[in-house]
């Protein structure tokens, strides 16, 4: 991959801290306004009422100065985590604790490997959020964050083109 290629993916939002899912079926692609191929959420999303847990989940691949990097759009347990983090920083740094905690939570890998968390398959969120974004605090530069987080920003508008584009296919909701 070189510095501009992308890939999305799709993932179970049941894979959460400590268990790893399997990879769905990709399914045939829907067509964005400018007719290129949108990604699809795992085809779990047409199943009744459980289903609605599948539609928003993907996940980016992208390569930045060497590195591969996987993320994933955040579900709104993840976001409330992200919020408890950065209301720790309400006095002071608040954006940049609330942007450095997406980045931790978003990123599934990098280079192959996970980044680390507790141990356990039963963390509490909250704790979860704390750690990684610990590690992200202490351990990555601002270019790094920036870049990710650039790239997450892009993820979640590529979610809403998917979502108007399904849209589009099924028709109005009777």
């Amino acid at each position: 991959m070189t510095m501009t290629d992308t890939t999305y993916g799709t993932y179970d939002p049941a894979d959460r801290p400590g268990r790893k899912a399997t990879t769905p079926e990709p399914s045939a692609p829907l067509k964005g306004a400018d007719g290129s191929d949108l990604p699809s959420f795992d085809q779990q999303y047409a199943e009744p009422f459980k289903g609605l847990t599948y539609l928003g989940a993907l996940t980016k691949e992208f390569s930045w100065l060497g590195h591969t990097f996987v993320i994933r759009t955040l579900g709104l347990d993840d976001q409330l985590a992200v919020a408890q983090v950065a209301a720790k920083y309400k006095d002071g740094g608040e954006q940049l604790a609330y942007t450095t905690a997406v980045v931790a939570m978003c990123v599934d890998s990098v280079d192959g490997e996970d980044l680390p968390s507790p141990f356990g398959e039963d963390q509490d969120l909250a704790e979860w959020a704390f750690r990684r974004f610990g590690y992200v605090k202490a351990n990555w530069y601002q270019p790094t964050i920036n870049r990710v987080w650039q790239e997450y920003l892009e993820l979640e508008d590529k979610v809403a083109e998917v979502v108007e584009a399904m849209g589009k296919v099924f028709g109005p909701a009777a």
